[in-house]
This record gives C-alpha cells, structure tokens and sequence, in this order.
C-alpha cells in the first residue's frame, strides 16, 4: 500500500513537473553595433535534443514557452556568426529573461587580412519585408533607387517609376515619418540620394490599423543610418565617418557623428550632393483626327539637367529611467532642379503647315523642414506595454520658375507668346497622436488603440505673364492664388493573438477628412469636401515550422486626391497642351489581398507573393482634343482596374564568400473606364538576378542585370528596359577605409536606354519616346573613426506615421516636371 501511494505521488511530481509551462525569452544583439539580429533561429536543447526552435523579430527579441524543470541550452549558429551557446535553468517560473544575447562575426582567416562572412540581406514576415542595405555592398556606390530595384515588392521602370506591391500609389517615409518633398517626387530625390544613407528599406504591403489609411500600394520605410531603436543599451564613447564620392554624373560627400554621455545621445548627418544629366531626347509625335483630314504634330527635345541635395539632421535622446525616455529630432532637406532644353516642333493638316522652336529654362528649388519630439513610458514588470505621445512639425516651402521662349514663325493658330511662370508654394503641418500598447491573455495577446490629429495648410501663388515684345506682362487669366485646408482625425484599435502556430490580427480605423480650398486670386472657385473613411484589415499567419511560414490578408486602402489632382490651374507652358486638375474628384477606394509563404534556412531564402488588387473608382490621368486643336490633359475617378499578380524573392548562400539573389515578379493587368468608352489589360514582368562573390584578400565583387517588360495603361502602354550593374569594394585599416567602384550601363543598343509610351484616345494617337542618358561611372571612398557599438541615439518603439501627408502618386508631377514643347 505504501509503495503504492509513494509511487502515485511519483508520476503526480513528475506529470506536474512536466506541465509546468515557462516562457523564456531574450534579445540577440550584435556585438558591435548593439543592432538586434533580426530573423535568427535559436534553438533549445534539453539533454542534448532539440525541443523547440524560435526566430528573433526585427529588434532581435525572441520568445518561447518550454514545458518542464531542470537545465536547458539555447545554442544560436548561422553562417557568418560564431555559435552561441546559454546554459539556464527551469524551476517552474512563469517567466525567465535571458537578456542581451551577445553573437560575433565568425571570422575565417584564409590568407592574412581576408575576412568572410554573409549576412541574410531580407527579414520576411507574411505582412512585411525589410532588405537590409547597410550589409550589402553595391550600397557603397549606389543610389536609393539603385537599391530599390534589388527590394521584394518594388519595381522600377526605366524612366524611375516606381511602383509598391504593383501600385503608383504607396507611401513614403524616412525614419518612420513623413518626409513631404520626397513623397512628392521620391524617384527624382531617391536619384540623388547615396544608398550609403541608409541603413534599411521596409516594405509594409499589409499595413494594419495603427498605418493611416493612404496608400494602395503599402508602406516605404527608409531607415537612414542615424537612426536607432529604444531598449538597446550603449556605452559612452563616439563614432563618426565622413565618405566622399565622385562620378561621371555627380560629386558629392557626406558625413556622420554620434556621441553618448551618461543619459544623453546625440547624432548629427549630413550630405552634399550634386548630379548633373546632359542630352535627355524626348521626341514626341501626335496624331488628332478630323474629318477634313489627320493634324499631326511632332517635336524634338533636348534637356541638360543640374540636381543638387542637401541634407542635415539632429536626433537627441535622454534617458529619465529605464521606464521613460524623451527623444526629439530635427532635419533638413533641399533639392533643386535647373534645367534647359532646346525644341522643335513642326505642326502640319488641313491648312496647316509650319515650324517653330523654343528655349525652355526651369528652376525649381524645394526645401522640406522637420521637428519631433516623442514620449515614451514603459510599465514596470511589463515592458511590453507602452504608452508613446507624439508632436511632428513639417514645412515644405517651395519656388518652381518656368520661362519659354519661342521663334514665331509667320502663320501659326498657337499663341506664341515668350511667357514665364512664377510659383511660391509652402506647405506646413503639425501631428500629434497617442498610442498605446498592452498585453493581454497572459502576453499571448496584445491590444493596440490610439487617436491622430493633423491639421494641415497649403498655399499656393502662381503667377503667368505673357511677353508684349518689350518686357513680361502679368496675365491675370492664368495666375492663381489659393489656399488648401486638410485636417484628419482618426482612430484605431487593433488586436494582435497568437494561438500555438497560428497568428491572427484585426483592426479598424476611421479617418475623418475636412477640407478647404480658397482662390484669393484667379477663376478658380473654392470648395468643401468633408468626408469619412472605414479602413478594416485582418490577416491569419500559420507557421509551418520554425523555417516556414504562411500568411492570408486583407485591407482596404485609400488615396486621397492631392492639391496637383484637384487644383484648377491651366498649364499652357506647352502651346499644344493645356494641363489641369479636377475639383470633383473622389477619394480612390482598393481592396487587396495577399497570399505569402515564407521560408527561411542557412543557405536559402525563398518568398512568394500572390496579390490581387481591386479598385472600382480609380483616379486616372486622360487627354482629348478641344475645338481649339488643343491638346487637354486632366484627371477623373474614371477607372476599374484588377491587377493580379505574383512576386518572387530568393536568396541563394552557397558558402561564406558567395551569394545568388533574384528578385521578379509578374502580373496581369486589367483597366476598363464605362466613361471614355475604353479598356485595356496586359501581362507585364520585373526581373533583377545578381551575384555578390568575396574574392582573395577581402576583394568583393557584384554585377546585377535588370529587366522590366512593358506595362499597360488605361489609354495605352510604356515600353521595357534592360540595365546591368558591376561594382567592386576592397576595405582596409581594419574596414575602418573603404574604396568602391561601381559602373552602370544599358543593355539596348544606341547611345541611351530608349523608352517608348504609346497613348490612344477618342480621336488621337500619341508616342513619346525618351532616350536617357544611362552609362555612369562612381568611385565612393568613406572613413570611419572612433567605435560604432557607442553612441547611439534611442527613438521611441512607435511614433507618428504620417500616410496622409502626401499621395506620391496625385502629388508627383507638382514638382520637377518639365513639359514639352
């Protein structure tokens, strides 16, 4: 009887040993940097087998529930890193932190002074991606726009359209706030930028509920160097490198500080840039049918194009307690734009028959100006609950000067007249928002609400003349002078759960939109719009295993129409084209969904998307002949549209000196309008394939080949393009000098990449053919002093994300467009 008893209360220890539950976790950190390790595995081992895996998320952090009592090892070993191994034990805890995690490159030395090691260059999850461009080295010599051609889920075309999850609409941010010239022209600004700039790209093709609702296509978050993470702990000391540059196309240098002391942490970054782009044909041909017989016209241009950038930034941090911290930032940006081109045009139909040519000069300058400061607090004991209070300040002041010229010939129906174009443009805003995050259901759960107020103000003074043969007079009819109102408030809740293998969020956020034109000066009318939005989104994540998993989401996503969309301005630079905007337009509503498998390992990286695309009252630039013979061009919510698509990013490690990467994707699109009585649909693709291969004595060298296929429009289609890049990277004093060399060219015959856009509407045909300069040669040189693991400014875990600042797709052509003549 007694043995009988001794032995129940034996198996009852055991079974209530063995169903004790403890959740461990942690945070890998790299031993330089500090930087988390994002998308490592760490296994857990119990007398020497493995009982389950965890992967780390984008700050390193890592999380997993073990049954049972008794000693344990976590062991972390990737290629390029030196295996790790943490003995701790389990004595029934509910919780046990295993703290910062320390890993170190492993470092293979085949001939003194060769150092190898590959790093993963893209952390995937079902909603998100990050490429990590500081780890890859074309960054050296390229520019963001380089860079984004090698990131999964964005493309750009050969005349740098760019394009997020298969739509011109996306958002754009730097640091994780709104930078409002760059949504306004993000090719011509990401052109310019070094990709040394920048530390990571993340693409956010499912934003949830706390993102604002703007943007068909997602989210674009560039992380710049100066930029750090709240919860890593520094050491005092500083860091700095200063990089110079030079090419065939530009020069420029750049320079970076970062220094801590005690509680504070300050970083200063700067650049200088200036590109220059000689010889850019655009040759155009339009053909307006009548019934007394076909007007064709046809030009020739010729355009030499000056860029300057400049950039500065200040990121400030101070520590009140490990359970608060203040940070605040301020920055500044300029870019500019001179140009001048040289036309001809010939004009000849029924009556008609005549030539004339034409200077253009344009001189366009923006600066965008920014301050933040943020709040955060943590709970004691529950440092995963958060509360974040945020102001953000934005000014966008702006001058665009146009002047033509033209040689009037004899007999001409086009007014003629020399003219000139005056605008002053300043946009400003100011953001607050709060958010707060909680655990629920013992930390298997999180509940995430908040509320955002943006008040915003745009003005805008155009000023035409029209030259009398003695000097410029002003030309009432053209000029314009008004002012653009845009407040938001909204509010979200969102709930994240996880159940064993399966993840599950869904949330919701209301937009309350209110705005107000007014036209001091000029025939425009001022107009209210006051309007809301109900943005639901859910997304289901299964993991199949610690190496594997997959996603099903859904969101609906707007664009609002911008100032460019809606403002009724007559733009007659062009004598053959009147360009305007549309005050009735409507905000865009589209419907995605996504389909991801992720998977992970040592040597591969494999991600594939299915998307699809649905948009019923799609905003979409049209052109038609008025009786004047006057091409109009302007914007409606005319448009259906379906997009179904699919996107391919593998990764191939082969050994520690190689790496094989494609990045595609392909789609077929379909657009139909029931008000111009047209349609059109296509397949079109994306392709960039590139090895990156270590060589003897630390020699590093890349070549990539990019192709775009073409792609259709709604009145048309744009053509293809081919480029290929090679570049080579050698570092020495301990990487603390670096030297790049990098050369890019197109594949296509002739002395530029050629670009055709073919346009077909009621009553007229159109072809524009651009011919780019594209062969460029880049040599970048960068020092680096003092220790990179010191110094790093802290950011709060969330803060203002301005998706409504700027639709890049409506606000696109406002700034550095040059027309035709």
């Amino acid at each position: 009887m007694k043995r009988t008893i001794l032995i129940l209360m034996l198996m009852l220890i055991a079974a209530v040993s063995h169903g004790q539950k403890t959740v461990v976790t942690g945070i890998l950190l790299d031993s330089l940097t500090r930087a988390g390790e994002p998308a490592a595995v760490v296994a857990f081992f119990r007398s020497d087998v493995a009982i389950g895996y965890a992967v780390t998320d984008e700050e390193g952090r890592f999380s997993q529930t073990l049954q049972g009592t008794g000693g344990y090892r976590l062991v972390f070993s990737n290629i390029g890193r030196k295996t790790r191994t943490v003995p701790f034990s389990l004595q029934g805890q509910a919780t046990v932190d295993l703290g910062e995690i320390l890993i170190e490159d492993d470092v293979q030395t085949l001939e003194a002074g060769s150092v190898i090691a590959q790093r993963n260059l893209v952390v995937m999850d079902v909603d998100r991606l990050t490429y990590k461009v500081e780890d890859d080295v074309d960054a050296r010599t390229s520019t963001v726009l380089d860079m984004l051609r090698k990131v999964p889920m964005v493309s750009v075309d050969g005349q740098d359209r760019i394009t997020v999850n298969g739509s011109s609409s996306f958002q754009v941010y730097v640091d994780g706030k709104p930078n409002p010239m760059i949504s306004a022209n993000p090719s011509a600004v990401f052109k310019s930028m070094p990709a040394s700039f920048v530390k990571k790209i993340e693409v956010v093709t499912n934003p949830g509920a706390r993102y604002d609702a703007e943007g068909v296509g997602g989210v674009l978050n560039i992380t710049t160097t100066s930029d750090r993470s709240a919860g890593t702990k520094v050491t005092d000391g500083k860091y700095g490198t200063i990089g110079i540059i030079g090419a065939t196309r530009g020069a420029g240098g750049s320079a970076f500080y970062t220094m801590q002391k005690g509680k504070w942490a300050l970083s200063l970054n700067g650049q200088a840039l200036r590109s220059r782009n000689k010889g850019a044909l655009v040759d155009i041909e339009r053909v307006q049918k009548m019934q007394e017989g076909d007007m064709t016209t046809v030009s020739h241009n010729r355009t030499d194009v000056n860029i300057p950038m400049y950039t500065g930034s200040l990121n400030l941090s101070y520590e009140i307690d490990t359970l608060n911290l203040l940070s605040f930032g301020a920055g500044w940006m300029h870019f500019g734009m001179e140009s001048e081109g040289t036309g001809s045009t010939a004009i000849h139909g029924p009556g008609y028959d005549f030539t004339y040519d034409g200077l253009v000069y344009i001189n366009n300058t923006s600066n965008n100006i920014t301050a933040n400061a943020d709040y955060q607090h943590l709970w004691a004991g529950r440092p995963d609950r958060s509360f974040i209070l945020s102001y953000q300040y934005n000014g966008n002041p702006s001058v665009n000067n146009t002047v033509n010229t033209f040689e009037t010939p004899s007999e001409s129906f086009l007014n003629l007249n020399d003219r000139r174009s005056d605008a002053l443009i300043n946009s400003q805003s100011h953001t607050i928002q709060a958010d707060f995050t909680t655990p629920v259901a013992e930390g298997s759960h999180k509940l995430n609400v908040g509320a955002k107020l943006i008040a915003r103000h745009n003005y805008s003074d155009q000023d035409d003349y029209l030259h009398d043969g003695e000097s410029f007079v002003a030309d009432p009819v053209g000029s314009l002078e008004y002012d653009f109102y845009n407040n938001i408030i909204s509010a979200y809740a969102e709930y994240d759960a996880k159940f064993g293998p399966v993840g599950f969020k869904t949330g919701a956020r209301y937009e309350h939109t209110l705005q107000k034109v007014a036209y001091s000066e000029g025939d425009g009318e001022g107009f209210r719009m006051n309007y809301g939005n109900l943005v639901p989104n859910v997304s289901l994540q299964y993991n199949i295993s610690q190496m594997q998993n997959v996603g099903l989401s859904y969101n609906m996503r707007i664009s609002r129409p911008g100032i460019t969309y809606l403002n009724p301005y007559v733009n007659i630079s062009d004598p053959t084209v009147k360009s305007y905007g549309n005050t009735d337009l409507k905000a865009e509503m589209a419907h995605n969904m996504n389909l991801v498998y992720n998977y992970f390992s040592p040597k591969w990286i494999v991600s594939l998307t299915l998307r699809d695309t649905y948009t019923g009252n799609g905003i979409s630039q049209f052109s038609f002949y008025d009786n004047e013979s006057i091409m109009n061009t302007t914007y409606g919510n005319i448009v259906t549209s379906n997009n179904l698509g699919f996107n391919l990013f593998l990764t191939w490690i082969p050994g520690n000196r190689t790496r094989v990467m494609l990045n595609g994707g392909a789609g077929h699109n379909s657009i139909s309008s029931k008000a111009l009585k047209q349609s059109n649909k296509g397949f079109d693709y994306n392709a960039i394939i590139g090895l990156q291969q270590t060589m003897k004595h630390d020699w590093r060298v890349s070549a990539n080949v990019i192709a775009i296929g073409r792609s259709v429009s709604l009145q048309g289609w744009h053509s293809g393009m081919a480029m290929g890049v090679l570049g080579v990277t050698k570092s020495i004093l301990e990487d603390r000098l670096t030297f790049s060399l990098s050369g890019v060219t197109h594949l296509t015959g002739g002395k530029g990449m050629r670009q055709t856009t073919w346009s077909e509407g009621a009553g007229f045909t159109s072809k524009v053919v651009n011919t780019i300069p594209m062969r460029t040669l880049t040599l970048n040189v960068t020092f680096s002093f003092g220790r990179q693991d010191s110094a790093k400014v802290k950011s709060a875990r969330k803060t203002i994300h301005n998706d409504t600042e700027l639709n890049q797709r409506s606000e696109a052509e406002s700034f550095g467009t040059m027309m035709s003549m």
